[in-house]
């Protein structure tokens, strides 16, 4: 037989009357009335956005106005980007489950549903109680869902899942160490160049007496060239 328990217990503490909402939808969630649920759900976030508004709202306001309020209102909250993602998720959630004819047996998006309602709560919790670091560690429990009774194991399926996560990527960073380093290379290595110990001269022996030789038959041939013009001249 279902208990009183709930996973959303800590909302006591802060707001009873959505505390009282959203055990509402665990139980809808339990009976197998999934869309009622969802609409439940949807509930929830409307009346967690107009809480966190502090009064800073109309009486006729919409949902969407509430949500874009909100945005504007938390603009140094660090985790208004998560919120306000899973408040439009439940809104549309709950607008597509009250709005269709066929009778919905999503359990698994009524469950996402849940699972997103207990992110939010959390996050309100902090907002309106200040940070509580035994909230802030708890995790959805399908079992206490389900059977009112929380798992009689220490870890739920969310946290086996990420405490696996953990020890992949302690596997894959310990193979990442094991694995030799490759040597960084520039472009410039593929031209390897070594340095000139001794540089040649230009002006050696041989060049020097090819220079003056070349330039005493210059002066000859300039000499040479006056005589016959002076030659001409004088004819």
């Amino acid at each position: 037989m279902r208990t009183n328990e709930s996973n959303f217990y800590f909302l006591k503490e802060v707001n009873k009357n959505i505390f009282k909402i959203i055990k509402e939808a665990e139980k809808l969630y339990t009976d197998e009335y999934f869309q009622q649920c969802m609409v439940q759900t949807r509930c929830f976030a409307e009346n967690v956005t107009k809480s966190l508004l502090n009064g800073n709202c109309q009486p006729g306001d919409n949902f969407d106005t509430l949500l874009g309020n909100l945005d504007d209102y938390l603009i140094n909250c660090e985790e208004k980007r998560d919120l306000i993602k899973d408040l439009y998720f439940l809104k549309k959630a709950g607008n597509a489950s009250a709005h269709t004819r066929a009778v919905d047996k999503d359990g698994i998006k009524a469950l996402e549903c849940l699972q997103r309602s207990f992110e939010i709560a959390v996050v309100y919790y902090s907002m309106k109680n200040g940070p509580d670091k035994n909230v802030c560690k708890l995790l959805f429990d399908e079992e206490l869902l389900v059977t009112g009774k929380r798992s009689k194991y220490k870890n739920t399926i969310k946290e086996k899942y990420l405490q696996s996560l953990a020890q992949d990527e302690e596997i894959q960073r310990r193979e990442n160490i094991s694995k030799p380093k490759k040597k960084r290379t520039s472009k410039f290595d593929r031209y390897p160049t070594t340095p000139k110990t001794h540089p040649k001269t230009f002006f050696t022996k041989k060049r020097k007496i090819i220079l003056i030789l070349w330039l005493i038959a210059c002066i000859f041939s300039l000499l040479a060239l006056g005589t016959v013009k002076f030659l001409v001249n004088l004819n």
